[in-house]
């Protein structure tokens, strides 16, 4: 009888304890994960790279085949038109070129703006050499006659191409202006975003 008297006072002071364990246990929170969940106030990483990237100037989708028409079938036009008018290629073709030149550069990547340098050249050269010989194919009949004209068109080639391919590189300068402006603005945009968010 003593020992089970000296026993339960032991026994009871386990229980005691135990059970305030268990409750305080209870009573804590739940640790909070703040590295997981963002504060809701402040814009996280992901959000603040997508307004970013909205801000920026949207890349360029327009086709090739649109580049190449604006390069190769305004020049085409205004070589025929001039021929059909007696000129030659002349006025309208020399607008025509420069207009399609500087309207495939304005369409064209960035990939792509080599391409519309280089083929200004070859373009004009091709539009003034099929229009005259669709036109006058009696007049170039034999060799000579050909290589003649070949010079001649080369000589009044060469303005139509300088005129071109300074509006092909007008238009690129603009172009780079303009993302560059576009670029800054969007940068200022998401400096002032974070600023607020850090006041707020």
């Amino acid at each position: 009888m003593a020992g089970q008297r000296a026993d339960s006072p032991i026994g009871e002071a386990q229980d005691q304890a135990h059970s305030r364990t268990r409750a305080r246990g209870a009573q804590l929170p739940s640790p909070r994960r703040g590295a997981d969940t963002p504060l809701p106030d402040r814009p996280s990483a992901g959000r603040a790279a997508a307004r970013s990237r909205a801000g920026a100037p949207r890349s360029r989708r327009a086709t090739p085949g649109a580049t190449a028409l604006a390069a190769l079938g305004l020049p085409v036009i205004g070589a025929f038109t001039d021929e059909l008018l007696g000129s030659a290629p002349g006025g309208v073709f020399t607008v025509l070129t420069v207009l399609g030149t500087a309207a495939a550069a304005w369409l064209a990547t960035r990939n792509g703006w080599w391409w519309v340098l280089t083929g200004v050249a070859p373009v004009v050269l091709g539009c003034t050499a099929g229009a005259e010989l669709l036109a006058h194919r009696d007049k170039y009949a034999d060799t000579k006659s050909v290589a003649t004209g070949a010079a001649r068109w080369a000589v009044h080639a060469f303005p139509v191409m300088g005129w071109a391919i300074g509006a092909a590189v007008l238009v690129i300068v603009l172009r780079l202006v303009r993302e560059k402006n576009a670029r800054s603005k969007s940068a200022r945009e998401g400096r002032g975003r974070q600023k607020e968010s850090r006041r707020g």
